[in-house]
């Protein structure tokens, strides 16, 4: 029997600052990303952006780099 690695999961602070949560919603949120992360249900339910069109792509890395320019 293999054992699957236990993954951790860390928030950067301020990611979620352009949203408006209350508290009790910013740690639901957080919980329940990391309950997908526990379960794998994020890997199962996700797309490998290289899969993706050529204009998501774009967007993503835009939105990167926008986040990287942020200081």
């Amino acid at each position: 029997m293999t054992k699957k690695k236990q993954l951790d999961v860390e928030f950067v602070p301020g990611w979620a600052d352009e949203m408006e949560l209350t508290q009790d919603e910013y740690d639901a949120l957080m919980d329940g990303i990391r309950q997908l992360v526990t379960t794998g249900e994020i890997f199962e339910n996700s797309t490998p952006v290289d899969e993706l069109d050529i204009e998501e792509q774009e967007e993503i890395l835009e939105q990167i780099n926008r986040k990287n320019t942020r200081h």
